[in-house]
């Protein structure tokens, strides 16, 4: 008992220590955008957001902790069927009779097609007090992407990669696209006043992303996609009017510290039972 609680201590350590020399190198990278870009002004930004990353940083190491564990056993559960009983749509021979950058490609496309259509259930009354979590934070950076509720995390991470899994895609692919779409998303959730200029028309960019976290359009919402903005211009829920400059943040009453935003969704989720 004590040998499996020693391996376990050590392999969470591992986890934690892994995760945060990630995090410090995307911190290197995006405070130096930040600085470049904005100069004197990023230090008072920083200062003004430190209360909202203290939230974002224990979300983070919570989501290392609590949700990469069961996790990566569920998606493990869920590749043994489909290889098993040969549910994937395209099988492994095809996937490795095509180039393996080909291949790449159409992982993010399909996992961004994917996301997109999770992300706007995300937006509807039922799946709302989780997601709200994320969009809670009034003083977006690229730590914004670490706030997420460990519910609306496993949700979305078993949905996304449940659906590569059964359309076939290679476990390498499945991997590659989580880790575009994670630095990516850390890339268009950074206090950047940038647009992508004519790639606009195919990528997200962080303008783009400011609009989808605007207060006003919570609960319905606009701008979905993390990657390619090709699906919100298909679907009709592109919106960039501007730059954005209006109040981040949600109208729920979430709170403002990490135990009470974890405890939110279960408080709203009974009142909606109640009514």
């Amino acid at each position: 008992m004590s040998d499996t609680l020693l391996r376990l201590f050590q392999s969470s350590a591992r986890s934690v220590w892994t995760s945060a020399q990630l995090l410090a190198w995307s911190a290197l990278v995006f405070c130096t955008l930040a600085l470049v870009t904005k100069r004197g002004e990023a230090v008072a930004a920083a200062r003004g957001a430190a209360a909202e990353i203290r939230v974002n940083l224990a979300f983070y190491f919570l989501d290392v902790l609590l949700v990469v564990p069961p996790l990566a056993l569920v998606t493990a559960l869920m590749a043994m069927p489909a290889q098993r009983y040969s549910w994937q749509l395209v099988q492994s021979d095809e996937w490795a009779r095509m180039p393996s950058a080909l291949v790449f490609l159409l992982a993010v496309f399909v996992g961004d097609c994917v996301s997109y259509w999770r992300h706007r259930l995300e937006h509807t009354p039922l799946l709302w007090p989780a997601h709200a979590i994320h969009h809670s934070d009034t003083e977006m950076t690229w730590l914004t992407l670490a706030r997420f509720h460990p519910i609306n995390r496993l949700t979305t991470d078993v949905v996304d990669i449940g659906c590569l899994t059964l359309i076939g895609f290679p476990e390498w692919a499945i991997v590659a696209n989580v880790t575009v779409r994670h630095y990516y998303g850390q890339f268009i959730h950074a206090d950047l006043p940038w647009t992508l200029g004519p790639l606009d028309g195919v990528l997200v960019s962080p303008v783009m992303h400011r609009w989808h976290h605007a207060r006003d359009v919570t609960g319905t919402g606009s701008n979905f996609a993390t990657v390619f903005s090709v699906f919100d211009r298909l679907w009709g829920t592109y919106y960039v009017p501007g730059p954005c400059t209006v109040p981040l943040g949600v109208t729920d009453a979430v709170g403002p510290g990490t135990l009470r935003q974890l405890i939110y969704p279960f408080a709203a989720w009974f009142k909606l039972s109640r009514e």
